[in-house]
């Protein structure tokens, strides 16, 4: 009897752990719907400010200024700036397993070639992946918010625009999980800085763009930098969501199966308690 009292407990503590878990995946699924939306606008939204900033460049007469060049050229010697976008919890798979090893990977890289590294990370996963081994490299940690926050957004890119003012870096990398589906992220590592000058050879017209000003590019620059920090956020959020969903839809169904396999091994052991028990009266009632 003890054993079936066992298996009933256990049965039900799965069923628990079955509805939190089911919960998990809902609540994971409705985040990522509203995000991926979002992550729409935003493609739009780089498309826009990159086409604008390789029209004005294509004019012949526009001439960088000295604080300008600083974000488009690459200086010797200066830092490595390296974002990482981790998650700010668990349950999400292996989400953050691809990011650490590929930024493990690269600082090694660019160690055996004697480059200065700085880390900025996002997402307590991947501080606590990162800390130990990295504590010297780590020039600011970021929790993530619960919710898309642009506050966070706006802090990174002050950080990264200030490196880059103060000569301390030269060059920027961000990795983030790129969302594909549900079931698959794209780990991907992008160049923020330097800005790559794209090429159009078709004519622009010195009139398309009104602004009144000495300031255009720069501007452009902290809205082309922004723009990308938003990008990744938004991506890795998505990506973690989905991870999150995925993660607990086989846990919900690895509940199930462990369910029905409790249920049937709890069926069995009545069975063979009334079977016993059957056997005891009849072999009584022959004795007498």
């Amino acid at each position: 009897m003890s054993n079936l009292k066992q298996l009933r407990t256990r049965i039900k503590s799965v069923k628990s752990t079955q509805k939190i878990t089911k919960a998990m995946q809902l609540v994971s699924a409705s985040k990522m719907a509203k995000i991926k939306s979002q992550i729409a606008n935003s493609n739009f939204y780089i498309e826009a400010i990159s086409k604008m900033m390789s029209d004005i460049l294509s004019i012949d007469m526009y001439e960088l200024s000295i604080e300008e060049q600083k974000f488009f050229n690459t200086i010797p010697n200066k830092a490595n700036l390296l974002i990482v976008m981790a998650s700010q919890r668990g349950l999400c798979g292996t989400f953050n397993y691809s990011i650490i090893k590929q930024v493990k990977n690269d600082i090694k890289e660019l160690e055996n070639k004697g480059e200065q590294i700085k880390l900025i990370i996002i997402g307590k996963k991947g501080y606590e992946a990162l800390k130990r081994q990295y504590a010297n490299y780590i020039d600011s940690y970021f929790e993530l918010p619960k919710i898309h926050d642009e506050n966070l957004m706006l802090q990174v890119k002050q950080k990264i625009m200030s490196a880059v003012e103060n000569l301390e870096v030269s060059n920027c990398v961000i990795y983030f999980n790129k969302f594909k589906n549900a079931m698959t992220q794209i780990m991907t590592r992008q160049q923020i800085l330097p800005i790559e000058k794209y090429h159009d050879d078709s004519k622009v017209d010195d009139d398309y763009y009104e602004y009144e000003g000495e300031n255009l590019i720069s501007n452009l620059i902290n809205l082309y930098v922004n723009s990308q920090i938003n990008y990744a956020l938004l991506q890795s959020r998505a990506s973690e969501e989905g991870a999150r969903m995925t993660a607990m839809e086989n846990a919900t169904n690895n509940a199930n199966d462990l369910i029905s396999k409790l249920v049937l091994k709890l069926n069995r052991s009545r069975q063979a308690i009334i079977t016993t028990e059957l056997i005891e009266i009849i072999a009584g009632s022959e004795a007498v």
